[in-house]
């Protein structure tokens, strides 16, 4: 039972002194004013250490470099002089052309390469065409499937148009074989 007086005492003691608390009145004089605080020291930054004045340096001396020799490219290689040619004295009369002289061929035109290979038919007579150092041969259906070989497949222009019996037992489309071999 003492126990439970304590508790009882203990809480009315409180329970008083709430309500001294909430009916007391404040005092005018300080009413308005707020708690004073001391001032603060203004905060102090580290100065920098003092430092001497440096005497102002000497540069060292660079080493002398021998002047490089200007680079020389190579040259190309230098061309022989053409001779001039003979012109053959003028006759009286103009020469005419023997009929067992050709006359001189037409430059053809030889057209670049397109980007992707041309779409060929079948039609017109097949090619026999041997490689550029002679020593493969192949058969191929005309000149367009030679011009899509030569462009398409490296290296670039290894195939020219070669004698048809070289390629006789060869079918078109077939790999290339050696020509010592036919």
């Amino acid at each position: 039972m003492p126990r439970f007086l304590f508790t009882l005492l203990f809480g009315a003691t409180i329970l008083v002194a709430i309500c001294m608390v909430a009916q007391a009145q404040p005092d005018p004089t300080v009413a308005g004013s707020r708690p004073t605080r001391r001032p603060t020291p203004p905060t102090r930054r580290p100065s920098w250490p003092t430092r001497r004045p440096t005497p102002p340096t000497r540069r060292p001396d660079l080493p002398t470099r021998r002047p490089t020799p200007p680079t020389r490219r190579p040259s190309w290689p230098t061309r022989r002089p053409i001779p001039p040619t003979r012109r053959p004295l003028p006759t009286s009369r103009p020469t005419t052309p023997s009929p067992l002289e050709r006359p001189a061929r037409s430059v053809t035109t030889v057209r670049p390469c397109p980007r992707l290979p041309e779409k060929c038919s079948s039609a017109g007579p097949s090619l026999c065409v041997r490689s550029r150092n002679g020593k493969l041969c192949r058969r191929v259906a005309n000149q367009c499937a030679l011009r899509n070989l030569n462009c398409q497949s490296k290296p670039r222009n290894n195939w020219s148009v070669s004698k048809l019996k070289g390629c006789c037992k060869l079918k078109v489309g077939q790999r290339p074989v050696k020509c010592k071999d036919l």
